[in-house]
């Protein structure tokens, strides 16, 4: 495993964004949060509300839309359990039939994976599950203890097989597909395919997915032992890997058509089709696909009738719940128009289809980046996730395409609205630079940016592009410009790839480019276009003595805190103070305004790799495992919220 997880931090995660024109720059007034905002909600550490026998409240989606729902209350919704796949849409269904949000009812729905999950069920630990197929353990346990179940489909899903966009297969038999697996058939060229070995990578033991590649696929034959280092525990973890495992784009892995279809939005791979059809929903629903398998609803049989169970098994198989699985991006047993699934669940979208690039406008104010996409731990960015931009009021502009997006700010923090860098993959990912009003966006051609007090340095394969602090083009440099050769430049654009030496940083009107030797630092004279040598010594020294811009006179008044600056905001913005409790058990973060005024909203416990808490543009990010939600700095309103989509089984 250890070699596969080393992978994911170099893979290629490319995204085929249209870039925008050059326009010129204007910002508008920033939006105000609108009354209807969720407020920021109670600390994670807040006690579960007791359950009362009042009314159901008003469902948040008008009757029309989600008819029929049954009337359920905190104290008699049935115990929902499931495939972690199905968790989203359990959300949604508890949210729609007790009037909360999406946060509100998360403690409902705390899913215990496939296997797990019918096993609460045979066992009275639940009440409904909404779940994916049950594997031979499970029904080697019902006949034991002679349980009886009603179970119905609720959806269709597909099983199927990803591999890199760059693989030139793009269809398989279900034959060869299983040859694979058995390890009859090793080298792409088998399947029209160039001369490489074929990495196919699996699922483990107990995963929903590898219970239908066994049931849908192999069909009784033996799978090929293989390396560990070939068996992944994740979804997201397998998309990850296909993308490019060992740097390569030779790897297969396989999916339910739901899951792979959500990770489509990050480009980079390819569903294949199967016997010569492309999976869809309208294939997967006319099972023109092949492989199709259903997602299901079950409770115990001796449910009665007027049980919360089965008042929730039946609406979930009427028009109305049916509605509402579409609308959650399923493919629905019934053939409804559904809304994107894209929307968030706080916030609105400047644009009704999904938006894979930045469409220049000078009507957004300030862009802020969010985190939209989870994908798997600390990868591809440090919090795992992909971003898009939305304006200061919570309207979406460009949906989660970007490893990064963040001020193109340099570390002295003088620049009052920095240009922004938005990049797509990572390893070998390219670099963008917007306006920070999204008014003009260049092509993502740039191999690698510098930010220093000048300017940035972007990076092509062929030259440099330099910039003022505001991300203006100054210059185009080529490589004869620079007076290097191209093996020289190779090693130039490693070196700062891995962030190594002052490459691409200025000073004044030197452009430093290579060390030579221990101690003297290779740089081009902008004024004569000669390139000079000067010490790493005397390089240090001016860039330490260029001045820096102190937030403020920033100190801390909590003491021990450390300041949480604003990434967009500049040297004047508003900051936070953030402090960590290592003391207690477990170790408690604080956080505080500026003026030391605590903000027991953001506290958190623990160490969780997924926890961030950011500040940008006025605007504090809360990051979680599975949500992002986003809070204006005066008020503390959420005035955006988003599912981060992470993980199945």
């Amino acid at each position: 495993m250890k070699k596969l997880f080393c992978a994911l931090f170099a893979l290629a995660l490319l995204c085929s964004a249209a870039a925008c024109g050059a326009g010129a720059p204007a910002a508008s007034p920033t939006p105000s949060p609108t009354a209807s905002a969720a407020p920021m909600p109670a600390p994670t550490a807040a006690p579960t509300p007791e359950p009362t026998e009042t009314p159901a409240p008003v469902p948040t989606e008008t009757p029309e839309r989600y008819p029929g729902m049954p009337a359920l209350t905190r104290a008699t919704m049935p115990r929902l359990d499931g495939s972690t796949s199905t968790a989203p849409l359990a959300t949604a269904v508890c949210a729609a039939v007790l009037g909360e949000t999406a946060e509100e009812v998360e403690d409902l729905v705390l899913f215990h994976k496939t296997t797990n999950s019918y096993l609460n069920l045979l066992h009275g630990d639940a009440d409904l599950l909404i779940v994916g197929e049950a594997n031979q353990e499970v029904l080697d346990e019902k006949e034991a203890l002679g349980f009886e179940w009603l179970r119905a489909p609720f959806a269709t899903d597909a099983f199927v097989f990803v591999v890199n966009e760059n693989n030139p297969v793009e269809s398989i038999t279900v034959d060869q597909a299983r040859r694979i697996y058995t390890g009859e058939i090793t080298n792409w060229s088998e399947l029209g395919g160039e001369d490489r070995p074929i990495t196919a990578l699996q699922r483990n033991q107990g995963a929903g997915s590898q219970t239908l590649m066994e049931k849908l696929v192999m069909r009784g034959e033996p799978m090929m032992e293989a390396p560990e280092e070939y068996i992944v525990a994740t979804m997201g973890q397998l998309m990850s890997a296909v993308k490019s495992y060992d740097g390569s784009a030779d790897a297969i892995g396989y999916s339910v058509y739901y899951y792979a279809e959500e990770m489509k939005m990050a480009q980079g791979l390819k569903l294949l089709r199967l016997e010569g059809v492309e999976p869809s929903p309208e294939t997967i629903r006319s099972e023109a696909y092949p492989l199709v398998n259903p997602k299901y609803v079950v409770i115990p049989a001796d449910a009665a009738p007027d049980s919360p169970a089965r008042q929730l098994y039946d609406w979930l198989l009427s028009p109305g719940g049916q509605r509402l699985i579409a609308d959650e991006g399923y493919v629905s047993v019934l053939d409804l128009d559904v809304t994107p699934k894209t929307t968030p669940l706080v916030g609105t979208r400047r644009y009704a289809d999904y938006t894979d690039h930045l469409i220049c406008a000078d009507d957004y104010g300030p862009l802020i980046p969010f985190a939209g996409r989870r994908l798997a731990e600390a990868w591809p960015a440090s919090t795992g996730c992909l971003y898009g931009l939305m304006t200061r009021g919570g309207e979406v502009v460009v949906d989660p395409v970007y490893s990064e997006a963040y001020a193109a700010q340099w570390y002295g923090g003088t620049i009052a609205r920095p240009p922004l860098l938005l990049r797509q993959g990572s390893g070998e990912g390219r670099y963008a630079l917007a306006a920070a009003d999204g008014s003009w966006c260049t092509g993502f051609d740039y191999l690698a940016a510098v930010v220093s007090a000048c300017g940035l340095t972007l990076f092509r394969e062929d030259g440099v592009t330099l910039t003022d602090p505001e991300g203006r083009a100054e210059a185009e440099l080529s490589l004869q410009d620079l007076g290097l050769t191209g093996e020289r430049w190779t090693q130039i654009l490693g070196d700062v790839s891995w962030g190594e030496g002052p490459a691409g940083r200025r000073l004044d009107r030197l452009l430093a480019l290579s060390g030579v030797g221990d101690s003297r630092l290779l740089c081009l004279d902008l004024d004569t276009m000669e390139t000079v040598l000067t010490d790493y010594e005397s390089w240090f020294a001016r860039e330490a003595s260029i001045p820096r811009a102190e937030q403020a006179d920033a100190q801390p008044t909590v003491e021990r805190a450390e300041i949480l600056r604003d990434a967009l905001g500049g040297a004047e913005a508003p900051y936070l103070q953030r402090l960590s409790d290592w003391s207690v058990t477990p170790h408690t973060t604080t956080y505080y305004r500026a003026d030391g005024t605590p903000l027991p909203q953001l506290t958190h416990y623990g160490d969780n790799w997924y926890d961030a808490v950011t500040l940008a543009g006025g605007l504090i990010g809360e990051i979680g495992l599975n949500t992002a939600s986003y809070y204006d700095l005066d008020t503390l309103v959420c005035v955006f919220r988003t599912t981060l989509g992470y993980e199945s089984d």
